[in-house]
């Protein structure tokens, strides 16, 4: 696996905790859901996928528990990684996994983004060979 060089002076924290609940907090404000409507939403998703939100007795998640992990001051609770996806989906909203992945130097895309990173990709490979096409000409 090649590994990817972080850049010096535009290095972003490892230390994700804060940057993520700033980023929850935001999508759960821009989705226009009450927390308990997320919540409703996610032990659904939950439930319809086989994922256990939560430990101990309590099979389902409670507002409580989501508050602690919106929590920006409390970062000894974070959202369980099998979880994040679960209140992206329910959220309808993503900048809490491009904190993760920015951490990283990567960024997730959307399905338009990735349809242009196909449409530069074979746009490139069009440009490649056109050039070995004329190279060839030039030879004949």
């Amino acid at each position: 696996m090649a590994m990817i060089q972080l850049e010096l002076f535009n290095m972003v924290t490892l230390n994700i905790a804060k940057p993520l609940k700033v980023a929850m907090n935001d999508d759960m404000k821009a989705c226009g859901q009450s927390r308990e409507q997320i919540v409703d939403y996610m032990n659904d998703l939950a439930d319809r996928n086989g994922v256990c939100l939560v430990h101990g007795n309590g099979a389902r998640l409670t507002l409580d528990t989501l508050e602690k992990w919106l929590n920006v001051s409390d970062l000894t609770r974070i959202i369980p990684l099998k979880a994040l996806p679960i209140f992206c989906a329910a959220v309808g909203r993503y900048a809490s996994v491009n904190v993760l992945t920015k951490s990283m130097g990567l960024r997730v895309i959307d399905a338009r983004e990735q349809k242009l990173l196909a449409w530069a990709e074979a746009k490139m490979e069009v440009q490649k060979k056109s050039r070995q096409i004329r190279k060839l000409e030039a030879e004949l």
